[in-house]
Order: structure tokens, then sequence, then C-alpha cells
């Protein structure tokens, strides 16, 4: 990625679609010269508390924090950018496993660190807690894949009301007011900036408010913001800029939520009913792109689905808290088995080798 001012930008690794978990985060792993230290360990191994030691120990320069949708107060990745440096949870759901070993990434085990005496006495009550916690992960994701056909079905009918033209030429218009000049990129890098966690629908806000122009579309509908931020996308690649799109979860992460274009320190972002607001300042709505007509015809079905959505969100957002108490559960058994003195002496080592990588 081009270079780009110094900030913090927060991040989920990946969300739950109906491919099951995914995310786009082994590309950032094997790209641009980074070293990866995968973490492998179960729950309440620590893995979080080290990452967060971490970020703690190298709080200046280019930051990327990435956190775990279940549970946004847990992190999932720590990427480090003047450090060429990547830390990562790569345990299930999202397993990471060294591409090229040794060279760019290795493994570190956090399981070799707990004492096995402790957790086969508990093998039951181990065995319990992470079935419950599953069964509650499994009736999250059917709820999720319900509202993503809601949003989807959403998104397909009202994009037969769209004025496809009428979005090209304000992306036209966007683009030689705010995309100008020529840049030293041209990549396009994929993130995700949402999603449906235990707090409903969540946004890292602060990501957006590090760049210091930001533009904001109100769309109730989805299909004018998704095709306005292509348009954009496209625009900027062409003129040689790197483009970080945020999926939404909400469409099967087939569709950009928001665009960021670090070069040129501006951001595009989308908000609707579901999403709340993001951040402050002058938002424009996307409505007028809409056809009255059609949406009129569509009307009964589209509040059948806002109200769906909105229950599909609370029920997913009411399992994912049933989940993590489970989740609490098995931490319990495993802090309980853990030395955290040789964790300690660990992260301060991970520490050491990172700060000896500085570019």
């Amino acid at each position: 990625m081009s270079k780009q001012q110094a900030r913090t930008s927060e991040y989920f690794l990946g969300a739950v679609t109906h491919s099951g978990f995914t995310g786009d985060f082994e590309k950032t792993m094997t790209g641009d010269g980074y070293f990866t230290f995968i973490l492998k360990g179960g729950a309440g191994t620590g893995k979080s508390s080290l990452m967060k030691k971490i970020a703690a120990a190298f709080p200046d320069g280019e930051r990327e924090i990435y956190h775990c949708s279940s549970d946004p107060e847990s992190l999932d990745a720590v990427k480090l950018g003047e450090y060429k440096t990547i830390v990562v949870d790569g345990t299930a759901p999202h397993t990471f496993d060294p591409v090229f070993p040794g060279v760019g990434q290795v493994i570190v085990n956090l399981g070799d660190l707990w004492i096995d005496k402790k957790l086969l006495a508990n093998a039951d009550g181990i065995a319990e807690a992470m079935a419950l916690n599953r069964s509650y992960m499994d009736r999250a994701k059917r709820y999720t894949g319900a509202l993503i056909d809601i949003c989807f079905d959403t998104c397909r009918s009202c994009s037969e009301a769209l004025d496809t033209g009428g979005i090209k030429a304000l992306a036209d218009r966007l683009s030689k007011r705010l995309i100008t000049g020529k840049g030293s990129g041209g990549s396009i890098y994929t993130r995700q900036l949402s999603a449906v966690t235990m707090q409903g629908y969540k946004t890292y806000d602060r990501t957006i408010s590090g760049y210091s122009k930001v533009y904001r579309f109100s769309d109730e509908y989805f299909a004018a913001s998704s095709l306005l931020l292509d348009e954009l996308t496209q625009r900027a690649v062409s003129k040689g800029y790197d483009v970080i799109i945020c999926v939404t979860q909400l469409l099967n992460d087939d569709a950009a939520e928001h665009i960021f274009i670090p070069e040129l320190d501006t951001a595009f972002v989308t908000q609707s009913r579901i999403k709340g607001d993001i951040g402050t300042g002058r938002t424009v709505s996307l409505q007028k792109y809409y056809s009255g007509e059609v949406l009129s015809s569509r009307l009964p079905r589209l509040k059948i689905n806002r109200a769906l959505t909105k229950t599909m969100l609370d029920e997913t957002a009411k399992t994912l808290t049933l989940a993590k108490q489970a989740h609490d559960e098995i931490e319990k058994y495993y802090i309980a088995a853990m030395d955290f003195k040789k964790l300690d002496k660990l992260t301060e080592k991970l520490i050491e080798r990172i700060a000896k990588r500085k570019i």
C-alpha cells in the first residue's frame, strides 16, 4: 500500500456470512514484506491480552487493530506498519497457517504454556461449555444468514428503481472534484469496518475520523451507495490511488459499504437505519436516485423487510451474548491452567523481536 500518514485504524478480522466466517486477511499476511506471528491456543490462553500488550508497546506509526466480531472487546490481530509485523490469532474460526514458514510467518503455540493435568481434570466441563458455545454460535449463524437474505431482497428489489445513470454522473462529479492528481499505487485492499455483534451492528468510527475529509451518504436500500462506491473505486484506481474497500456483511461481503483513499486522506461512507449515524457532519441523501413510483409499488415488502431486519439483528445480538457467556466458561478452565509468568516472558521476547524490525 502506498505511503500514508500515521494513523491507527480499527477493523474486524472478518464476519459470518453464507460462506461461513469470511475475511481476506491472508492477503494482508503475505503482502508488502510483512512478517507474521501466528498465535495458536484455546480460549483463555492469553492471545488477545498478548496482542493488546503489543499494541500498547508500539503506539506510534501506521497501525491496524483487528477486533473479533463475536466479542469486539477481544483482539484478533495487530498490524504494525513501521515494523512490517503482524500478530494474529490463527485459531478457528479464522484458521491461519504459515505460507512461507520461518521466512514470512511463524507459529507461536500458547498451548505449550498450559498445565495439561489441570485441563484433563476438567475435561467434562470443558466439553460441555464448548458444546453450548457451538450451539449458540450455530444459531447466531442462522439468524445472520436470514438477516443477509432480507437485506439482499431489499437491495435487489430497490435496484430495479435505481437511476444508475444518475449515480454514475454523481460519481463523475465527485471524482473530478475530490479524486484529483495522480496516485502512487493503484491497488485495492479489502477490510471489514462493520459487523453484526453483541452490541448490534457496530462500526469503528475511530477509523473514519482518522481521515480529514469524510463524505457521508445516506441510503436505506443499499443499491445506490454500493454502486456509487464501486464507481468511485474504479475512478480512484484508474488514477493510481490505492483504495481500501470495506465490504458489508449485510450483503454477504459482496458489496462496498465504505471506501478509503489513504493517499488523499479521504473517506466515503454510507449510513442507514440499520447502521445508524456514522460520525458527524453533513450527510447527502441518495434517495432521489430511486424512482418514487417504483418504490411505492414495493412499500409493503420494504416495510416487512425493515421489521424483519430489526428482529434478526436483535436476535443475533442476543444469541451472540449467550455464546459469549458460554465462551467465558471455557476461558475459566484454560485461564486456571495457564502459566502466565511464562506468557509474560514470551510476550516480552516478542516485543523485543518486533522492535528490531523497525524500518
